[in-house]
């Protein structure tokens, strides 16, 4: 461009006209472009041969020269990031996190890849963290400004506030806190991701401590607008400014009912896009195992068509309506490792509704279409995760206690069993003298596996087990009812 303008006495406008044609290896417009070079150039006294010469340079320049410097450009770009992923990971992670800090959906990949790398995300904290995420020792800190609904301004007066200090409580922080620069939905925003978690006290647990924070927000913007008040009329303080009394003791946090720990999780999702101190899936690990289910990350290797069983919690609910106004809904079922979409047909949809709801722990089997960038489920069967081993099991297996009345026990077992009739067999194992005899029911009675039943048989004192597959075992009794 500088070659055009000082030869020529191209415009910027006309040299980057030039520059593009280059870029683009438009030959018809290079024609065009030399004549108009050389024509310039020999208007200001330089020879047509050497302008000619020059431009062949130039046009020879276009062929290669642009590939070549981009290439060079980016091979130095990924040899910095490679050796910078390799060496600094922490600090790579951080950079990278940070970049995507207005996308959850990045941010949550790449968590997945760090994590994979034995890297911990840790949450928020009014205490610790940055703007953009932190890179620590083996661990990364959440960056404020990626908490939904929390906007830089307020992320600004945080981190400028505790430059005289850590905060010692909520009421301290909505005390120091810059007026106007954070509001009930921020300080909402706040708890549900954790980032107060570091002022918990003594030995509650998070569920507890999040929900008496949430039930405090109310009282601590309220004393925090009476002491601004007070001061801007010139009072002081109760105890003046100076008081050795935290602000904790003054106005100590509300009791109030614990969330569950599914509750928690929900909030934090809703303020991060997804889940950071755990998952729903966590109270379902032993069943999900038991059940043979896949991991979201692992559908990419089946065959499109094949079956599938996967466990997951429900989100991005849709109720649609077919032309013929039936329902049917579409969603996606959210693991450790990622989501997958699902697809509920009408006729599943009629039977499974009931258990397909936001943010539920469910069991999806169904026909997989696979292309190379995503997964579908076409959902032909939807359990509720909670109870699902016994749901799908095909045998019942119970062992009574040792020395137990066999045949009062047995009776009560019955007559416990026949108030919910289904289709799994069950057999009965007596411990006698070393030995364990089994005793298979009449194929005539059969149960509906759920947790309700598994409770009152552990009440009356028996070991249950659920199985995948009719067992193999002949009863020493075969055909009788025990």
């Amino acid at each position: 461009m500088h070659l055009a303008q000082k030869l020529a006495g191209y415009t910027m406008a006309e040299a980057d006209s030039l520059r593009k044609a280059m870029g683009k290896k438009d030959r018809e417009e290079m024609a065009l472009q030399e004549q108009k070079f050389v024509d310039g150039a020999v208007s200001r006294e330089i020879r047509k041969d050497k302008a000619q010469q020059v431009f062949s340079l130039m046009r020879q320049f276009a062929d290669y020269g642009f590939p070549k410097s981009h290439a060079v450009a980016y091979a130095y770009l990924a040899f910095q990031t490679a050796y910078l992923k390799a060496h600094f990971p922490e600090h790579f992670y951080a950079a990278v996190l940070s970049n995507e800090i207005e996308d959850s959906a990045k941010v949550f990949r790449y968590t997945k890849e760090m994590r994979g790398q034995g890297i911990e995300l840790l949450p928020p904290d009014v205490n610790e963290s940055e703007i953009g995420f932190t890179p620590l020792v083996g661990a990364i800190r959440y960056g404020l400004a990626a908490i939904k609904g929390i906007g830089f301004a307020s992320v600004n007066a945080i981190i400028k506030a505790r430059t005289s200090g850590r905060f010692r409580s909520l009421s301290d922080f909505t005390e120091r806190i810059e007026e106007g620069s954070v509001n009930k939905r921020v300080l909402e925003g706040l708890v549900y991701s954790g980032a107060f978690d570091s002022l918990k006290e003594g030995s509650q647990t998070l569920p507890s401590w999040r929900a008496r924070v949430f039930a405090g927000i109310d009282s601590a913007l309220a004393r925090s607008a009476r002491s601004r008040r007070a001061k801007a009329l010139g009072q002081d303080d109760l105890f003046g400014s100076d008081s050795d009394l935290t602000l904790e003791r003054l106005s100590p946090l509300p009791e109030a009912i614990a969330w569950t720990p599914s509750e928690m999780l929900a909030a934090e999702k809703k303020a991060l896009g997804f889940y950071i101190t755990g998952h729903p899936l966590d109270a379902h690990a032993e069943s999900v195992s038991q059940l043979g289910a896949v991991a979201s990350g692992e559908l990419a290797s089946l065959e499109t068509g094949s079956r599938a069983t996967i466990a997951g919690v429900v989100t991005d609910l849709q109720l649609r309506t077919t032309k013929k106004g039936d329902r049917f809904a579409i969603f996606r079922l959210e693991d450790h490792l990622g989501s997958v979409k699902c697809v509920l047909w009408p006729e599943p949809y009629s039977r499974y509704s009931v258990v397909v709801q936001d943010q539920a722990p469910v069991l999806v089997t169904g026909r997989a279409e696979i292309d190379e960038n995503s997964a579908t489920i076409f959902a032909e069967k939807v359990l509720d995760l909670n109870g699902a081993v016994q749901r799908k099991a095909r045998e019942l297996v119970i062992r009574l206690p040792k020395g137990a009345d066999a045949a009062g026990l047995c009776d009560r077992i019955i007559g416990l069993l026949e108030q919910s009739k289904g289709e799994c067999d069950f057999l009965v194992e007596l411990p006698i003298e070393g030995s364990v005899v089994h005793l298979r029911a009449h194929h005539s009675l059969k149960v509906q596996g759920s947790g309700e039943i598994e409770a009152a048989l552990r009440e009356f004192g028996c070991e249950v087990r659920w199985t995948g597959h009719a067992s193999a075992k002949r009863s020493a009794a075969a055909g009788s009812k025990p």
